[in-house]
């Protein structure tokens, strides 16, 4: 059969043709991006020549197809009952059905032209859905619609082309805000959320590079967005209309939060989010406690049911709420850590006491083993922060301030001053090597004021730190300290043994004539 012939026959079944024609339009909708993928697959076959007929059964009405995608399909196509048969597992019409038919429109039709058809009846479906219908469905075609658009206009081959088309994206998603005031705070939650898992997919390979950083930067700024979008929406009343869009939403996080993968937190912090701002009946809260307990699944070593103190917390579920607590491993304590700070927003004093004690033995192993080098310093001030907000004992906080390591010094200084422990404090400063100015900053004139004299063997630490640098700059900032252990040593009155010390010095560094010109300078003796 030459191609004059397929154009008698397509000619010849016009009619029928159209019916398959309007069924494929009327089941696939370009704003759904598996819908469109599937259109555009089915071009591709019948541009490139993968699509030919095999059989034709004049008295049967019947065409026999031969499809060449990744192997040979035979698609088998009653015209008159616009009935199909292909062999694949797909769900139907499948990409080579659509291709049969295509190929036969083509005939005598400009495909291309229904194709553009298609395609702009999107946009049309949007506006009309967004005018005469308030569904989740309608506003989750709106946000398909654009993001298909703005992705293959910017291909996330790199993350600062994927930050660019979020951000137009949202920029043209939100000229189709509802005009009605009360709906709008709803709107922008639910399209910011959606958003957020489309691009979830996008973002993974990229939190796994270099680009980390710049991914986890990007998302601190889109939660907090939704963190406010959340507020918005749950300081006004809820409308009883709204319902179906918080119940799609709720659906939708819980899904976001254990069934995609990486960047825990953040999914964390969003799934959180929504509890706190659109669910607050007891009733629900309690079912979601019940599958939790239930939940044995982990991402990034970390069991999901971490969330479960949240909602103990929320529900006054005091008892078990410690008695989780007491099961702590020490990888989580940052989750733990989240839970107190959310506690102290609550009446009850001692449960926020007990639980931040369950937290204290695990600081050190954290901090020394767990976190990374970046983070630490944030969330020492955190726990910080906690522990000063309960009645630790001295011995308990003395432990937290050895755990921190060099950025526990200015607190543990604090508690060592606060209990006159300044020989402790001179040790302390004199051990971490810190320098006399954050010395200073660190409470050494109220040591200098209380006990002087535990000073002098710091002060000496300093002098002889700068000597073995070995130049006159260095020299004079020796001098300098020596000058401040001489108003130290005659406060105490301990004249002689200044004097001697002074000799002692020169006798030792004789040889280090430029030294010796700054002793002469400084006027040492007493």
């Amino acid at each position: 059969m030459n191609l004059t012939s397929y154009q008698k026959l397509a000619a010849h079944y016009k009619k029928y043709i159209y019916q398959s024609m309007d069924m494929i339009e009327k089941k696939l909708h370009p704003a759904i991006l598996e819908d469109e993928e599937l259109v555009r697959r089915a071009t591709f076959f019948v541009r490139n020549g993968a699509v030919s007929i095999s059989n034709y059964y004049p008295q049967e009405h019947k065409i026999d197809f031969t499809v060449r995608d990744v192997s040979n399909i035979d698609v088998s196509y009653d015209l008159l009952q616009n009935r199909f048969n292909c062999p694949c597992p797909m769900q139907k019409p499948c990409r080579h059905i659509v291709a049969a038919v295509f190929y036969l429109y083509q005939q005598n039709d400009s495909l291309s032209t229904w194709i553009s058809e298609w395609r702009a009846n999107d946009d049309m479906t949007q506006l009309t859905l967004l005018k005469d219908e308030r569904s989740p469905r309608s506003w989750e075609l709106i946000v398909e619609n654009f993001f298909r658009k703005f992705i293959s206009q910017y291909p996330p081959t790199s993350f600062y082309l994927l930050e660019f088309a979020v951000h137009d994206l949202k920029a043209q998603i939100k000229k189709s805000r509802p005009f009605e005031r009360e709906w709008q705070p709803i709107y922008d939650v639910y399209v910011n959320l959606s958003i957020l898992v489309k691009i979830w997919p996008y973002l993974e390979p990229f939190a796994d590079s270099n680009m980390r950083n710049r991914v986890f930067h990007f998302l601190h700024e889109y939660v907090d967005e939704l963190d406010d979008s959340l507020a918005q929406l749950a300081s006004k009343p809820r409308m009883f209309a709204a319902d179906p869009f918080y119940d799609d939403m709720m659906k939708r996080v819980r899904s976001f939060y254990f069934e995609t993968e990486s960047l825990f937190r953040f999914r964390k912090h969003v799934y959180l989010a929504f509890w706190d701002a659109l669910v607050t009946d007891k009733k629900t809260r309690l079912e979601e406690v019940k599958f939790l307990e239930q939940l044995d699944k982990t991402d990034e070593d970390i069991p999901l049911n971490i969330v479960l103190p949240y909602f103990y917390l929320t529900l006054s579920m005091t008892n078990e709420l410690l008695a989780a607590a007491e099961k702590m491993e020490t990888e989580q304590l940052l989750e733990w850590l989240e839970v107190c700070e959310k506690a102290l927003h609550t009446t009850n004093k001692d449960m926020v006491n007990n639980l931040a004690r369950k937290i204290l033995p695990h600081v050190s192993r954290y901090l020394n083993e767990v976190v990374t080098n970046p983070t630490r310093v944030m969330l020492i001030r955190r726990l910080e922060l906690l522990f000063a907000s309960i009645q630790l004992e001295s011995e308990e906080l003395e432990k937290l301030y050895q755990s921190f390591g060099l950025y526990g010094i200015q607190s543990y200084s604090t508690l060592l001053l606060k209990d006159k422990r300044y020989r402790d404090w001179m040790a302390l400063h004199q051990s971490a090597n810190s320098s006399l100015e954050y010395a200073e900053a660190c409470g050494l004139p109220v040591v200098k004021e209380e006990a002087p004299e535990v000073l002098l063997p710091l002060y000496h630490h300093y002098a002889m730190r700068f000597i073995q640098e070995k130049n006159r700059y260095s020299y004079k900032q020796a001098v300098r300290i020596w000058k401040k252990m001489k108003q130290v040593a005659k406060k105490s009155n301990d004249t002689d043994y200044w004097n001697a010390y002074v000799e002692n010095v020169r006798e030792k560094y004789k040889r280090l004539r430029a030294l010796q010109q700054e002793i002469e300078k400084g006027n040492l003796p007493l």
